[in-house]
């Protein structure tokens, strides 16, 4: 199994996120390991640019200051989970290239066997654009659950569940944003084991994203 870049930095303190992300950011411009035909780097360093300032300005602001960081570290957070997929993607597991990009590398951990998941659910959330994913929890014991998703407007669906977009969960349920209204996604889920750990993926399960 080759090597990958975590894509969930959905759990970082807010100062750690904010230097994960410039780190990753500047090895990543201009390297020529990688293309990105999406502007999945020009949405994360617009992303990252706008954080900086916004968690800049908790300091010295107020209630609203912490608001407006808070959306501005959502964003980043989506930003760089497509950016870091992307970067998986195109480096094929190359320890080596990951390691150029300044992204923190995830670790390899023992390995087992993950099952198969369970009662796998797909709805419209209550907000437009949103999607509610959920699983049962298993009968043994994980580290949450991995929900993927693709947008055919970015080109053909791999066939790879490993290569769509990743969300994780410390829990067997998840909300998804920033998703069209009125057009389909395929979404799946795998139970988490460790970062090493192969993940068993669901029968893909497609809806349409609700206004």
């Amino acid at each position: 199994m080759g090597r990958k870049i975590i894509t969930d930095y959905s759990k970082e303190a807010d100062d750690s996120l904010d230097a994960i992300a410039s780190a990753g950011i500047k090895g990543t411009t201009g390297n020529p390991d990688y293309t990105f035909t999406h502007s999945e780097l020009t949405n994360a360093t617009a992303a990252q640019a706008a954080y900086h300032t916004a968690l800049a300005a908790v300091a010295t602001g107020n209630s609203a200051s912490v608001t407006a960081k808070n959306t501005a570290k959502a964003t980043l957070v989506a930003a760089l989970s497509v950016l870091c997929s992307q970067i998986n993607i195109q480096s094929g597991g190359d320890l080596a290239k990951l390691q150029k990009t300044g992204f923190t590398i995830a670790s390899e951990g023992s390995h087992q066997t993950m099952g198969d998941v369970v009662n796998f659910q797909v709805s419209r959330g209550s907000n437009a654009g949103t999607m509610d994913l959920k699983v049962d929890k298993p009968s043994y014991s994980d580290h949450g659950t991995v929900f993927a998703y693709w947008d055919n407007a970015l080109g053909a669906m791999p066939e790879n569940i490993d290569k769509w977009f990743h969300r994780s969960s410390n829990g067997h349920s998840i909300t998804l944003t920033g998703l069209k209204p009125g057009t389909a996604y395929p979404f799946a889920a795998a139970y988490k084991g460790s970062d090493a750990d192969a993940l068993v993926w669901s029968a893909i399960v497609t809806k349409m994203a609700g206004d």
